[in-house]
């Protein structure tokens, strides 16, 4: 008998109220998803928020930043994925968000069915960024300057080729599929590159490449 899959459970954290009435009326109307609590701060959102698969955050909440929201909530044990939902487009933003630990990246202008979908993706373990936010990242990698952690392991080519890959967004399948190899082989590249980099998410993967300048 097959198992009855189980609705996604959203929070949102947005403090316009038209553009809330917009989301949480997607995510209500969605088969599949369930929005189970919508805050308009980070302050109510760390102090209530009950158990989710995913947080949608903004960034320019009143009291404190969504990006902060983002820090707190990944230091929590077995933490929601964050996929940031703001007008922010400077570089900064993005990467202090992707930094934090967000697995994902929309601006407000993406369309309800691509939120859904960014959800989905989110939870298979992709990282859902709006196509111009994906280049601002990529883009990131040939500026950045910080000092090489000498304590990273040498990754090998290929698996310099997968982080890449794991920062576009892609998911394990989608990557098995651009490298032509099997999605097993795609596990075994990233377990590898979690041990090398000492990092234990995908997420924290991300960021440290991008401190790190670790993608050619």
């Amino acid at each position: 008998m097959p198992v009855k899959r189980k609705n996604i459970r959203v929070v949102l954290v947005e403090d316009h109220p038209t553009y809330r009435e917009i989301v949480s009326e997607v995510i209500e109307s969605a088969k599949g998803f369930a929005l189970s609590a919508v805050f308009e701060n980070v302050n109510d959102a760390l102090e209530k928020i009950p158990a989710a698969d995913v947080v949608l955050m903004d960034i320019g909440l009143p009291q404190r930043s969504g990006i902060e929201g983002v820090t707190e909530l990944k230091k929590r044990p077995d933490p929601p994925r964050i996929i940031m939902l703001t007008n922010f487009t400077d570089d900064e933003k993005i990467m202090q968000a992707i930094i934090a630990g967000a697995d994902g990246y929309l601006l407000k202008q993406t369309s309800g069915q691509k939120i859904l979908e960014a959800i989905e993706e989110t939870m298979n373990g992709g990282t859902s960024m709006t196509p111009f936010v994906a280049r601002r990242v990529l883009e990131a990698f040939k500026s950045r300057t910080e000092v090489f952690d000498p304590t990273v392991e040498s990754i090998s080519l290929r698996e310099q080729e997968v982080l890449g890959l794991l920062v576009q967004g892609l998911n394990y399948k989608q990557i098995a599929e651009k490298i032509f190899i099997s999605p097993e082989t795609v596990r075994n590249h990233i377990r590898n590159i979690y041990e090398k980099l000492h990092v234990h998410s995908r997420s924290e993967a991300v960021s440290k490449a991008i401190k790190q300048g670790l993608v050619k």
